[in-house]
């Protein structure tokens, strides 16, 4: 890396001697200035002659020509580690299951750079993006690097005018069709999308205009309408590229995602033509999709692959091949990766036409069945939003322990943490069980709904649910530390007196009939307090295999601006079809308890048969036969990527492992 730096550094340096000769010599002998976008390609073409005629290359110390393509004016070379206005990036997929789970669109993604900080140690302060937008982490809400995701066009158009009497030609000179530049300020942003454009006029182009490389100049969308609106006969909206939302990196985040621990990125310098040659492939095949040239369903797909390809083809300048860019992964997890990209290219390139597969009736009313001691069950084949945006409702089967007016409250069953608690001697620990991703304080005392909560509660991925009580990671927990809390809601059915930092449910009926622990509802399930679960269990009249205990749970708030249903679980079921309730028989349930009670402590080598025992336990409640008989469905594909996706999502938040961990589709 030192040696890379170095060799830029003198490459730079060249180049700028270069250029400040031939501006010396154009003024002293009183010849025409080269334009700035000449002066500019000027530098650029001799660095990338420099790079390419002879000089080590920046990758791997072999011969420049290797990492470098120079053909008349086109040229294209990297120069990671050196990041400035007009260089490229390209995403390189790691093991890191952060990209399959989280902002899949970062998969596979060329990014232009827009604005370079003056300050990278330090920073420039965010101004235009609101708290809530801002990633999580050190030096929030500064950024050194500004930049606009070139490869994710939409099917979307904006018209720029609210006038109904316009014309068919006036329509067609003020409509401009989007792409997704970023997750900051983008389209699905509450506080309104920030639209640029970028167009290739170079040093004719209005005076706001920023010049990024070449002829490519970078400017807002409000100037783009005015040059259109001022010279209809000069300029049109097709002459612009149109991007919803940018993306930036906080100070010393790019270098540690470009560093080699991670190697997430690759910067290229390549010339403005072959970048703009690249928008017009992907705009040709978007404008395909816009006029109704394909099939619904393969809209997305047309879009996604339009990127892809521009993915590949700046790869390729380099004469690196994608075979060589992605051998850090098993094909099945490259496989996950991009099957994830393509469910967030269906949610989020196509708008309007996409067939989801939704026939259900939207007047259907479960909100009966929803009671405490009812089970749910994540339906299958599974929504997008749930594989995008709640994976560890995935394949997930829960408990509802009450329903209220304002919320409905459940527990996830079937998901084991690394952690235990050593209830007897003797005796196994019991492990302790994710419900959700609400922590047990917090829904007793009701701060669950308070704005802090939802500010800070639940943006640090580092935070896990428990923390404040105990590190559990590879540890247990002996029921003597147990550690107890003030400030208990009493409202919380059988918890007036209970300071304890878990939930513990039985199904221990002899018990159950004693009046051991509040009943929910008519089921064999009991809540129980921890003192009394444990002198139970010490006394042997409680069984481990009859109990369960939970470091969360899991809230459905309700509200009458709550989606199509108000809200809560019924919200889940009706109205975004992604869960049902399931009538179980008490053969059933003791068959579903029984597997899941001899779920392990999460470790990497039980990872695997706990989630066979998640799968077979939610399978055994199905409503159609069950899944697992279902080997040639049409839907396979979908019911497939919704168990990799548990995994990633398991390796990830519960196990902590998200770097080694082999997720293959």
């Amino acid at each position: 890396m030192l040696t890379t730096a170095i060799l830029l550094f003198a490459i730079c340096v060249l180049a700028d001697a270069f250029v400040s000769t031939t501006h010396h010599r154009c003024s002293e002998r009183s010849f025409t200035h080269l334009s700035a976008a000449e002066e500019e390609i000027d530098w650029r073409a001799f660095r990338a002659s420099l790079v390419q005629n002879g000089l080590p290359s920046l990758d791997n110390n072999s011969s420049g020509g290797d990492n470098a393509a120079t053909t008349s004016n086109s040229y294209a070379h990297i120069t990671t580690p050196l990041v400035e206005v007009g260089s490229i990036l390209v995403s390189i997929p790691t093991t890191d299951l952060c990209q399959g789970l989280d902002q899949q669109y970062w998969h596979r993604s060329v990014v232009l750079i827009t604005e370079v900080s003056d300050n990278l140690v330090n920073g420039n302060i965010e101004q235009t993006v609101p708290d809530e937008e801002l990633a999580m982490g050190e030096k929030r809400g500064k950024w050194s690097y500004r930049g606009i995701m070139l490869n994710r066009h939409t099917n979307s158009m904006l018209f720029g005018s609210d006038d109904d009497t316009a014309t068919m030609e006036e329509y067609d000179c003020d409509t401009w069709k989007i792409q997704r530049g970023g997750d900051l300020l983008g389209l699905d942003s509450n506080s309104g999308t920030q639209f640029a454009c970028l167009h290739q006029f170079g040093h004719q182009s209005d005076a706001a205009s920023s010049k990024l490389i070449g002829n490519i100049s970078y400017t807002t969308l409000s100037i783009a309408q005015a040059l259109c609106n001022e010279n209809p006969t000069k300029y049109h909206p097709d002459d612009f590229m149109t991007f919803g939302g940018f993306c930036s990196w906080r100070p010393g985040q790019l270098e540690r995602e470009m560093g080699e621990d991670r190697s997430e990125w690759i910067v290229l310098s390549v010339d403005w033509q072959t970048i703009w040659d690249e928008l017009l492939l992907q705009r040709e095949k978007a404008t395909q999709v816009i006029a109704g040239d394909c099939s619904d369903e393969a809209q997305h797909e047309i879009l996604v692959n339009a990127g892809t390809n521009m993915w590949r083809h700046f790869l390729e300048k380099i004469g690196m091949q994608e075979e060589q860019a992605t051998s850090r992964l098993p094909a099945g997890q490259l496989g996950f990766y991009d099957s994830m990209l393509n469910v967030w290219a269906e949610e989020q390139l196509v708008r309007g036409g996409v067939n989801k597969g939704d026939d259900n009736d939207d007047d259907e009313d479960s909100s009966k069945p929803i009671r405490p001691g009812a089970i749910a069950r994540a339906k299958s084949p599974p929504t997008n939003d749930m594989l995008l945006y709640d994976a560890e409702f995935l394949r997930s089967t829960i408990l509802v322990l009450e329903e209220r007016e304002d919320c409905t409250v459940g527990v996830i069953l079937n998901h084991p943490m690394s952690a235990a608690i050593e209830c007897k001697e003797s005796e196994d620990p019991l492990p302790i069980r994710y419900g959700g991703p609400i922590d047990i304080e917090t829904w007793r005392d009701g701060s669950y709904r308070d704005e802090y909560y939802e500010e800070d509660g639940d943006d640090d991925d580092d935070d896990e649910v428990y923390e404040g009580f105990l590190d559990y990671q590879n540890n247990e927990v002996n029921f003597e530390d147990l550690a107890f809390d003030d400030g208990v809601n009493d409202e919380v059915v059988g918890f007036e007196d209970d300071e304890s930092s878990f939930l513990w449910i039985h199904r221990s009926e002899p018990l159950g009939l004693k009046n051991v622990g509040t009943r929910l509802g008519s089921s064999k399930f009991w809540l129980i307090k921890e003192d009394e679960a444990l002198e139970h269990i010490q006394a042997g009249t409680l069984q481990l295999h009859d109990t369960m205990v939970f470091s969360s749970v899991s809230i459905w708030e309700k509200g009458a601006e709550l989606g199509q249903c108000g809200g809560g679980l019924r919200e889940q079921v009706d109205g975004l079809h992604s869960m049902e309730v399931v009538e179980v028989d008490d053969d059933q349930m003791d068959a579903v308890w029984q597997l899941l009670t001899k779920q392990n402590v999460l470790t990497k080598e039980s990872l695997d048969t706990n989630i066979d025992a998640t799968i077979k336990a939610w399978d055994m409640m199905s409503t159609d036969g069950g899944e697992i008989a279902q080997n040639h469905d049409r839907r396979t594909s979908k019911v497939r990527l919704a168990t990799a996706a548990l995994k990633a999502y398991l390796a990830r938040n519960l196990l902590g492992d998200p770097l080694n961990t082999p997720v293959e589709l």
